[in-house]
């Protein structure tokens, strides 16, 4: 398997990118727990579904492009894993050096200096 590296600058680019198109705050909505520890949020879904189209259908240049979906992703799992115990969120308010750390996770990427 390959590992992309991913400059902490270009991943920032991507972070603020996705984070731009995401409300000043996000409501969960109705919150429908699972058995599994998961939770469906109707309000939630409905902002996510439009972001992660734009993330699918916009093209960008560079690595840009190659990271973009796996981005929109992450900063979704984040704003979602938040959204169980809150009942609004300020995307803005999300940490990159947080974000920057469980990117790095990913088996795809490693997260380097630049």
């Amino acid at each position: 398997m390959n590992v992309l590296d991913v400059p902490r600058s270009t991943l920032c680019e991507a972070f603020n990118l996705v984070i731009a198109q995401w409300p000043a705050e996000v409501r969960p909505g109705a919150k429908s727990f699972h058995i599994n520890g998961g939770c469906n949020m109707r309000e939630y879904n409905e902002v996510r579904s439009g972001i992660e189209d734009w993330a699918t259908t916009s093209h960008f240049t560079g690595m840009l492009d190659d990271i973009i979906g796996s981005v929109e992703h992450y900063v979704s799992a984040t704003i979602h894993d938040a959204l169980k115990n809150l009942t609004i969120l300020r995307p803005s308010d999300l940490d990159f050096e947080a974000f920057a750390s469980r990117f790095d996770s990913h088996p795809n990427y490693r997260v380097i200096s630049g």
